[in-house]
């Protein structure tokens, strides 16, 4: 990874998603680590079925969500049918 932390961890998992991949690895650093336990923290819960997840820049986008079959890309709780809790957009 480089110098711009986040920036990476986000740039993988577009890759990720982009190649299809279902799984990236990123190291684990003190800045990596704060980033999950933001993510797991309460607040604003998102929840939407898989045909009302937003479509953002004609799909050019990435959305994260949590579901019950674990943690998946937009276009894959589409395919499965799965609803779940919004995480993050990225694009």
């Amino acid at each position: 990874m480089g110098k711009d932390t986040i920036v990476d961890i986000i740039t993988s998992i577009r890759n990720a998603d982009m190649n299809r991949k279902g799984t990236i690895q990123i190291g684990s650093t003190n800045i990596t680590e704060n980033i999950v336990k933001i993510l797991l923290r309460e607040g604003l819960r998102i929840y939407s079925n898989y045909q009302q997840i937003p479509r953002i820049l004609g799909g050019m986008e990435i959305v994260i969500l949590s579901t019950s079959w674990g943690i998946m890309t937009d276009r894959e709780a589409r395919l499965e049918g799965i609803s779940g809790e919004i995480l993050c957009y990225i694009w």
